[in-house]
């Protein structure tokens, strides 16, 4: 344990060493192309660990070494590379981002299986900001499942699920990074993972600072700073401990911190200064288990603390548990039976109220072969909700799998989205927004029907369908003051996805990717179903990648069109970003990443104000770095 001391104190001397001579203080402050892999491993989608193609649902997976190769900045960066994913960035400093699935931000958000999403500090339906989830250097994988999770994962699961699984701790190691960009940009990263025997110790910490904001205008074509202070850091720190047990069973304990501060204008037509503090503050335990040397069993426990600062205060803790156990019950059959408890309590200073909400929640799936390549996976799941009431929920994914390169899916399951505290009780006479305790849940259901091939292991292709109905869904007007949550009468989204990956020789590949969706909701004023124009229907993704022994590049064009001219300046965008990396040695690597090459005019979220937009992306920037194994 002496040793263990020492190497982790030496891994946070360093970043604190970096990130003196960066800001002047104190801190804390070769893979083959797998867009759609189907001979990998996940354990998302059925909650037991599956080849992906034997399981009825779209799934992708972002490997280690994709993380390595491209030297992401953060999860919402990695995510941008996920076909149908949609990652929203206001383009402005201290401000949320999220992810849309399947044309829904209602996705549930897990470290290592452990829910992370919260209810308060937003008004839409995303309950959760990627901001805060650890960093980039701890995760191992991220399994992205689009589509219908209710059933598995309870609320929050509508639009899908993405899994943050961090690294294990399987050997000593350790990787510290430097970057440096546009716009006072400074990035600092370190981890460091120590085994000892049966005990595996793992620390890490990153921070990332920029100083201001820059975008193109749309308006009269020129690059401007964005109004006033745009500054902000974001802080991470996060430490795990693993105790193995036996050969059969582990002991593991966390905790992870974030914190993200500085300045969020409100628009960039209306400058005013936001000053926003959020800061989490997570603590687990899970103890794993194989029983009868084969079925997998955990039991794991949390709290989370929210805190955020913005013109007033508002808390958030939440306990929780879960418990699951997998049963093989014959060789063609597998249960997967488990039972969870969340308590959220929220003291908000800023929204005037003080309550709390709990959920009990019990669920069964059953994966069963029932003829050769043919598999059946039926789930149901009852939640009791302290304000939403009770409900059953049904799932049910059939999977045709062709052979081991190929396979068809159709995947079906009720939604039952309880309200989110802010939802409920907000109540800002200062900014004029209200809650309503007299929410109705959200119910409906989802579908998916798919297909995913791979040919002559060199080309990858996966399309699939998808669409969703929604009663009483939930939504925030901002008409008026004071704007109010309020249940509208009814929801229908749809579209489609098709993704494409080929491998042009040992050293070139190619990807790309559409992805349509179009939401329309149904405000039971008698007008019928109108299209919501905050969403960019059509969706582009082309990308093409050189790699060998030494040099890993990427070029990607990224855009939209039919965005709808009420909410967006033009109705296309498209827009070139570049990630190049050099192995100068064995343990020393740079790397360079470009955003918005063209400096393109453009934005992610709706909003627009006398001829420009209100929340513009940001221009081109550059960041350049350095990262050291050892």
């Amino acid at each position: 344990m002496k040793k263990v001391q020492s190497l982790r104190n030496a891994v946070m001397v360093s970043l604190l060493a970096g990130t003196t001579v960066v800001w002047g203080g104190t801190a804390f402050a070769a893979e083959d192309l797998q867009e759609f892999a189907l001979d990998d491993m996940v354990v998302t989608a059925t909650r037991t660990e599956s080849k992906m193609v034997d399981v009825p649902v779209n799934t992708t997976v972002i490997s280690a070494e994709k993380i390595a190769d491209r030297h992401y900045l953060d999860v919402a960066d990695a995510l941008k590379d996920v076909p149908g994913a949609n990652v929203i960035d206001s383009g402005e400093g201290a401000d949320e981002k999220k992810i849309i699935l399947n044309g829904d931000e209602r996705v549930l958000v897990l470290v290592n299986g452990r829910r992370v999403n919260f209810d308060v500090g937003t008004m839409s339906r995303a309950s959760y900001d990627l901001n805060q989830i650890p960093d980039v250097s701890l995760i191992e994988r991220i399994e992205v499942v689009k589509g219908h999770g209710g059933a598995l994962y309870g609320s929050d699961a509508v639009g899908g699920v993405v899994n943050i699984i961090t690294k294990k701790m399987d050997h000593s190691y350790g990787k510290v990074s430097m970057g440096f960009g546009s716009n006072q940009a400074r990035d600092a990263k370190a981890m460091y993972t120590v085994k000892e025997g049966k005990t595996g110790v793992m620390v890490a910490a990153s921070k990332y600072k920029q100083g201001y904001y820059k975008y193109k205008d749309v308006a009269d074509n020129s690059t401007k700073r964005w109004p006033g202070d745009t500054k902000f850091e974001n802080e991470k720190v996060s430490l795990k401990l693993a105790q193995k047990l036996t050969e059969t069973s582990n002991l593991e304990f966390g905790y992870d911190f974030s914190k993200y501060s500085g300045i969020s204008q409100y628009s960039v037509t209306s400058p005013g200064p936001s000053l926003i503090d959020k800061k989490t503050n997570n603590i687990y335990m899970k103890y794993d288990w194989l029983m009868n040397d084969n079925d997998q069993g955990y039991l794991q426990v949390y709290r989370n603390k929210y805190e955020y600062d913005n013109f007033g205060k508002i808390d958030e803790k939440v306990t929780g548990f879960e418990a699951q156990q997998a049963i093989s019950t014959a060789e063609n059959n597998k249960l997967v039976v488990g039972a969870s408890y969340r308590s959220s309590h929220v003291n908000a200073v800023t929204g005037s109220y003080n309550d709390k909400i709990n959920n009990k929640a019990l669920f069964v799936s059953d994966q069963w072969e029932f003829a050769p390549s043919w598999t059946l996976d039926a789930g149901v799941r009852y939640d009791n909700h302290s304000k939403a009431g009770s409900k059953t929920t049904w799932s049910a994914g059939l999977n045709k799998k062709f052979d081991e390169n190929s396979h068809a899916y159709f995947n079906w399951g009720q939604v039952f989205k309880a309200p989110t505290l802010d939802d409920l009780y907000y109540n800002n006479t200062l900014w004029g927004q209200k809650g309503d305790p007299n929410l109705k849940p959200e119910k409906g259901d989802t579908l998916t029907v798919g297909y995913g091939t791979r040919i002559a292991d060199k080309t990858d292709v996966n399309i699939s369908y998808f669409q969703s109905d929604l009663e009483d869904a939930i939504t925030w007007d901002w008409s008026g003051s004071p704007a109010y949550a309020k249940n509208i009468h009814k929801q229908k989204k749809n579209g489609m996805e098709l993704s494409i990956g080929h491998e042009l020789n040992d050293n070139w590949d190619v990807e790309a990717s559409y992805t349509y969706v179009r939401v329309r909701n149904d405000n039971n004023d008698g007008g019928g179903y109108v299209r919501d124009n905050n969403y960019i229907p059509n969706m582009y993704r082309f990308g093409v990648r050189y790699h060998d022994d030494l040099w890993n590049a990427d070029l990607f064009l990224r855009g939209g069109s039919g965005a709808d001219k009420s909410a967006y300046v033009d109705s296309k965008y498209m827009t070139l970003d570049m990630s190049v990396a050099y192995k100068a040695t064995k343990d020393l690597s740079f790397y360079a990443k470009g955003y918005n090459l063209f400096n393109k005019a453009y934005a992610e979220s709706a909003g627009i104000d006398g001829g420009t937009y209100k929340y513009p992306a940001q221009g081109r920037r550059f960041i350049i770095g350095a990262e050291y194994t050892f």
